[in-house]
């Protein structure tokens, strides 16, 4: 439907790789945030961040916490439960499409239509595999001259079967 309005709400949740510290400076300089902004976006209550927006500016909300670290969820705004829900009353019941966060590097998002295909970050999470195990030559004993490539030997050819037969019929001259 695409004349819902939806709100943005943050709790406080962070992403598993994230640290409390730097999800707050990066919260705190994208959206110019004082000191008392700040302790009331962490303090466990549900925030309204943004209220009554698209879809795709909630979207785009949503892309900025998850960035920063921060999981904020999008719910559909203009209902007497969720306005009820967004003033600390009971929490509405909602889709669970909108209402769970993208907690792993699995979970799919669609990009809101018109989007630029620029503007999409799909490299994933930051993987650091461990390489300890792997060695470029086998034992303790070894040089750098081990690490040297091997090169193949050179071809041979056998031509012991090949002859050369003399021309017995040179050329002819051309005239002038």
């Amino acid at each position: 439907m695409p004349d819902d309005r939806y709100n943005v709400v943050f709790s406080g949740e962070l992403s598993t790789e994230a640290t409390q510290e730097s999800v707050r400076s990066h919260l705190q300089g994208w959206f110019r945030l004082d000191d008392a902004q700040l302790e009331n976006l962490f303090s466990g209550r549900r925030v309204v961040v943004k209220r009554d927006v698209s879809l795709d500016v909630a979207s785009r909300y949503q892309a900025a916490f998850r960035k920063a670290g921060g999981l904020a969820l999008i719910e559909i705004s203009g209902s007497e439960a969720a306005d009820t829900a967004a003033a600390g009353g009971e929490e509405q019941a909602q889709p669970e499409a909108l209402t769970k966060p993208a907690t792993d590097a699995t979970a799919l998002a669609l990009a809101p239509v018109g989007t630029p295909l620029e503007e999409i970050d799909d490299r994933g999470p930051l993987q650091s595999p461990d390489t300890s195990a792997l060695s470029l030559v086998p034992g303790l004993e070894w040089s750098l001259e081990d690490c040297d490539p091997l090169l193949p030997p050179p071809p041979t050819f056998d031509i012991d079967e090949l002859e050369l037969i003399p021309m017995s019929d040179p050329l002819p001259k051309q005239a002038d």
